[in-house]
């Protein structure tokens, strides 16, 4: 359950971001994530696990622990979070649909249906779209192998070799998205009954996965496309043009057939994502609206999908950027600050010694690293670009 939530959009944007840094960096990079992610994940199922209602979610949580300023916290990042979420995957989706009918459907036409398909299929129930989720997952895994394979046959190891260590800060947010999984917590914990042993080790495994499998689709990407260079299929110029890894690669391919292919794996991730996320979406937006409002459903709908909608209009090539908000602000805010405030108010009232106390501070001040980061290059104090020079 946990890989099946990680392994989503983010995975289609993170080779552009690691191969511009480089393998050796990136790898570094994606161990010292996931070891935050994997802290914060922990105390989130610890305090879950301690709650006495077996019914807890993490907004709830937060509140009990940190108060009204936990809860503004969670609303504001939950805000940015599905709303930027959900322009990723609409960025996105057009983007792989447009290339798919070969430029028959333009810019705005692959967005807009892209958009209708994927949100009548996540309007259609919870017990409908967990079915087709199901299949669409198992399509994802086979489909992702497949590629991985093929991929390994244009990959030349040459291109594991530049390292750009100052590039690295740019490639955290993305990163951080591919190794998002709390959300899942509450529910893995009633699954497991609250056993903390069963629940550690899923958490491990299960965050372990992606890492795996992200880390093999770096290097799969990265081998089979050049940096830079003549034309559009090369990683430098994906990352300008904003696009997900497997629109380049399935232009590098030389078999039409698998080129196709690639393109809907990327459809498959997307839709899969989507679903998952509108279903999320929907619910907090429900959460928010006064208990009296008729028709809550249609107008957290239209309050969930028509602001991103509108921003993907305006800016079609927003994929790379709204992925960096969501794991440079949102999911840092989220799932790496306020756990990290739960741990050292839980230690503070518990005293439960030094270690602890380090744990929290060391995960609190990683998690303001990460957001500083990306907020300074979000707002023009950090310029941070790839440094094409040492390629040649």
């Amino acid at each position: 359950m946990i890989t099946g939530t990680t392994v989503g959009i983010g995975i289609l944007g993170l080779p552009i971001k690691t191969g511009l840094a480089g393998v050796l960096p990136s790898f570094v990079a994606t161990i010292a994530v996931w070891g935050v992610m994997l802290g914060t994940g922990l105390v989130v199922a610890r305090g879950i696990m301690a709650a006495d209602d077996r019914t807890i979610d993490i907004s709830t949580l937060v509140y009990q622990r940190l108060g009204v300023p936990g809860r503004v916290m969670t609303v504001v990042g939950y805000l940015v979070l599905v709303y930027g979420i959900i322009t990723a995957h609409l960025a996105a989706g057009g983007e792989v649909l447009a290339v798919l009918t070969g430029g028959a459907l333009s810019a705005n036409k692959a967005i807009l249906l892209f958009f209708v398909a994927a949100t009548i299929i996540a309007l259609l129930g919870v017990s409908l779209v967990e079915k087709i989720n199901s299949v669409l997952m198992g399509v994802l895994f086979v489909s992702f192998c497949a590629i991985l394979v093929e991929a390994a046959k244009s990959v030349d190891a040459s291109r594991f070799a530049p390292q750009d260590w100052r590039f690295l800060a740019a490639t955290v947010p993305i990163i951080v998205c591919a190794l998002t999984y709390q959300l899942i917590i509450p529910s893995v914990c009633r699954m497991l009954d609250n056993d903390s042993k069963a629940v550690t080790k899923a958490v491990i495994i299960g965050t372990l996965i992606p890492v795996a499998l992200n880390t093999l689709w770096m290097l799969a990407v990265v081998g089979a496309l050049p940096l830079a260079g003549e034309g559009g299929n090369t990683i430098l110029a994906a990352f300008h043009a904003g696009q997900p890894a497997t629109v380049p690669l399935a232009a590098t391919l030389q078999s039409e057939a698998f080129r196709r292919f690639v393109l809907v794996f990327s459809l498959v991730v997307l839709v899969s994502s989507y679903v998952l996320q509108s279903t999320a979406v929907i619910g907090f937006f429900e959460d928010l609206l006064p208990a009296g409002l008729g028709r809550k459903r249609t107008a957290s709908a239209v309050l969930g999908f028509v602001p991103p909608l509108a921003v993907v209009y305006l800016y079609p090539g927003i994929f790379l950027k709204a992925l960096d908000v969501i794991g440079g602000g949102s999911v840092i805010l989220l799932f790496g600050i306020i756990p990290s405030l739960m741990l050292l108010k839980d230690e503070a009232a518990s005293g439960s010694g030094i270690r602890i106390r380090v744990l929290a501070v060391g995960l609190l001040l990683v998690s303001l690293l990460f957001m500083g980061l990306e907020i300074m290059q979000e707002f023009g104090f950090l310029r941070i670009a790839p440094n094409v020079e040492y390629w040649f």
